[in-house]
Parts: C-alpha cells; sequence; structure tokens
C-alpha cells in the first residue's frame, strides 16, 4: 500500500501552524522539514499538531494508528493526514 501523497495545502497548513504549536518562530519549514529532529517535536506538542489542524481545516483525523514515524516530516505527518481522514458522523 502506497502513502497518499500529502496535498501543497495540508503541508503549508502544517507549516503554519507549527510557530502555534511550538510557541516560537519557525521559519522556511517545508515538507522535508524534520519534527522531532530539527523543531524538537515531542509527543505532547505532536498531539496539539494534530488537534490544531483538525480544528483549523475542519477536519477529523484518526490518530488510532499515529506514530513516532508520522511525525518524522512535515511531508510524513501531511501524508498521515490524507490517508486516516475520517468522514463526517
Amino acid at each position: 500500500m502506497t502513502s497518499p501523497v500529502p496535498s501543497p495545502q495540508l503541508v503549508d497548513a502544517i507549516c503554519a501552524l507549527l510557530p502555534v504549536v511550538l510557541k516560537r518562530e519557525v521559519t522556511g519549514a517545508d515538507a522535508d522539514t524534520a519534527l522531532l529532529d530539527a523543531l524538537g517535536l515531542n509527543s505532547t506538542t505532536g498531539l496539539e499538531l494534530v488537534l490544531e489542524l483538525e480544528e483549523r481545516l475542519g477536519l477529523e483525523i484518526s490518530v488510532e494508528d499515529l506514530g513516532r514515524d508520522d511525525f518524522t516530516t512535515v511531508g510524513s505527518l501531511a501524508a498521515y493526514v490524507a490517508g486516516n481522514l475520517l468522514a463526517d458522523a
């Protein structure tokens, strides 16, 4: 099974939320930006990022299978989100 290709809008939305979640300026973030290594994202801020993304975009994202690997880069998180959207109830 191949990972869905994240939309540029999803990558942009995640990048826009990074300063909000990390409570500091984040410049030059893109799909290849390492969330854990370069930005110091942890499990708490990672979950906060997903929750903020749901709220901003009006989406419901399944976090059941969300793992550390999904937070490797902005692009890997965007791909996870694109492949794990829940249908509106």
